[in-house]
């Protein structure tokens, strides 16, 4: 019976653990979707697919993924990729930088 009692602390532990884990990457993923925003002409225009949580080179973390705005006439631009370290400063759009598919690469794959 203790054994038993053992393995289920350990095992809720670690599910605690891994909760916490995602729980901060999904935190992370929100605050990179947030830096992208604030890059956008129209900010609440922002449509996400593909975001996830990465540990780009030498372990930074990193929001990746695609969005799609509103321009200064109103149309949808379509969708570009993003690698954000959770800053304005630190965010980068495919449309802003020249060589972005070494970017991307550095940080997201």
């Amino acid at each position: 019976m203790k054994t038993i009692s053992i393995l289920s602390v350990i095992f809720i532990l670690c599910s605690t653990t891994l909760i916490a884990g995602d729980a901060r990457e999904i935190a992370w993923i929100e605050k990179g979707k947030e830096a992208v925003r604030s890059k956008l002409k129209d900010p609440n225009s922002a449509q996400f697919k593909n975001v996830y949580f990465h540990r780009g080179a030498d372990g930074i973390p990193v929001s990746c993924g695609e969005v799609n705005s509103k321009n200064s006439f109103g149309g949808y631009t379509g969708f570009q990729k993003f690698v954000s370290a959770g800053k304005s400063e630190l965010t980068f759009l495919q449309s802003e930088v020249s060589d972005f598919g070494s970017t991307w690469k550095q940080f997201c794959k």
